[in-house]
């Protein structure tokens, strides 16, 4: 994100709070489409365009600008203070991370460390900016009660399960005592080990599951199980029936890095058209963002058709004797298949032929998904002697599909064609 108990007795700390008390918040910028379904805009790293990343100043300009709410990113130090930092690795340069002198690792470094530490301010180059509490970022909210706040809930390299679970009650802890329950949302790539703690602290609050890398079933299983509210990994991993399967569990669809995917108005189409009813644009600049809704020149409603795209030639990718009831797995997409990993974004299928020699009479074929639920799989009648039949299907995990025969069966699997969905 392209996509986040401390007690301060110092003199700027208390200023710091006393102006942000007589601070007006503004009205803010949720637009209705006239369905169900609303949009609201979401600083990233609070109004990180036009003020310092994850600062104090950031988050009054959000709040002072109208936006719906902020995204931000909470760290702890090793005596339990929580700081607003992207990374846990302070250092000069860290491009994309926390780019921070003196280089620190939060997590090592004490309170009184971390006072000394100086951010960039990207308006001038300088280290300048010191690093925000969660206290002050509490006092924010206080002061622009219209402004919801989106908590990205970081760990460190190398942290074990019981420190993510710590840092997840940590982080409970502080959004109950500061009265921020219901105006909190929890977005975490650490969920797996943080969302029972998470459950068992804030049991309604929303927690958006996100992952990085290329999807399995059995993670958006695995988020359903623990109670999550949304599930996304980068648009550019994030298929057709990807999205489906999320949606069936009835978790919000969240891709995640739509810049990341091969066409980005695509994939912010995607994103939309599958999107929850209440739908946050986070983004790097929250006032074009507010323009456009408001204006009413943002894109909101899509229509998606089937783009059949054939392969120049047919790709084998399984020659075999296939064993009654056994599956075998062909690999159709990423490295070394017929597809490259790029085209798993909005991939709706891939159409296969299935050329069988010797065939028995009354023997069939399950093709599917690799991963997926047995409901998902397309039964085709396979002839008798020799002879093909094409069936298209979503693909599953690591790239592959899914086939066995009721019948031994020498069948060779070639790939002829791929379906994706195209928004206008």
């Amino acid at each position: 994100m392209t996509a986040r108990t401390l007690l301060t007795t110092c003199l700027a700390a208390a200023l710091t709070g006393a102006l942000l008390a007589s601070a007006a918040p503004s009205a803010s910028a949720e637009v209705s489409d006239g369905s169900e379904r609303t949009y609201r805009v979401l600083a990233h790293r609070g109004d990180g365009k036009d003020a310092p990343e994850n600062s104090v100043e950031a988050y009054r300009a959000a709040g002072e600008a109208g936006y719906d709410g902020i995204e931000t990113d909470i760290q702890f130090s090793s005596d339990h203070v929580a700081v607003m930092s992207h990374s846990d690795s302070l250092k000069p340069g860290n491009a994309g991370g926390s780019d921070c002198t003196p280089a620190l690792k939060i997590h090592k470094a004490t309170w009184e460390q971390l006072q000394q530490v100086r951010c960039v301010d990207h308006r001038t180059g300088e280290y300048t900016v010191p690093l925000a509490t969660f206290t002050e970022l509490a006092q924010v909210l206080a002061a622009y009660p219209n402004l919801q706040l989106t908590l990205d809930l970081k760990k460190y390299s190398g942290a074990s399960a019981k420190a993510q679970r710590d840092y997840a009650r940590r982080a409970a802890k502080l959004i109950i005592a500061n009265g921020l329950v219901g105006r909190t949302r929890i977005l975490t790539y650490n969920w797996d080990a943080m969302l029972p703690t998470l459950r068992t602290y804030l049991p309604k609050t929303y927690v958006l599951a996100y992952d990085h890398s290329n999807f399995s079933y059995d993670r958006v299983r695995l988020a359903k199980k623990l109670k999550a509210s949304g599930y996304g990994i980068e648009a550019k991993y994030t298929s057709v029936n990807l999205a489906a399967f999320i949606a069936a569990k009835k978790l919000d669809v969240v891709p995640w890095n739509l810049s990341g995917a091969p066409d980005a108005t695509q994939a912010a189409a995607f994103s939309l058209y599958y999107g929850p009813r209440t739908y946050w644009f986070l983004t790097d600049d929250p006032a074009a963002q507010k323009t456009s809704l408001e204006g009413g020149t943002a894109k909101l409603a899509w229509t998606a058709s089937p783009l059949v795209t054939p392969l120049p030639a047919p790709v084998k990718v399984d020659k075999a004797t296939f064993k009654a009831g056994k599956y075998r797995y062909p690999k159709v997409l990423g490295k070394a298949a017929p597809l490259p990993a790029a085209a798993r974004f909005g991939l709706e299928t891939v159409t296969v032929s299935l050329t069988i020699t010797g065939g028995k009479r009354g023997n069939y074929a399950y093709v599917g998904a690799r991963g997926a639920d047995a409901s998902g799989r397309v039964k085709v009648k396979l002839p008798k002697g020799s002879g093909t039949v094409q069936v298209s299907v979503p693909v599953g995990d690591d790239g592959r599909i899914r086939v066995k025969t009721t019948k031994k069966s020498k069948l060779t699997v070639q790939v002829v064609a791929s379906t994706r969905a195209l928004f206008s």
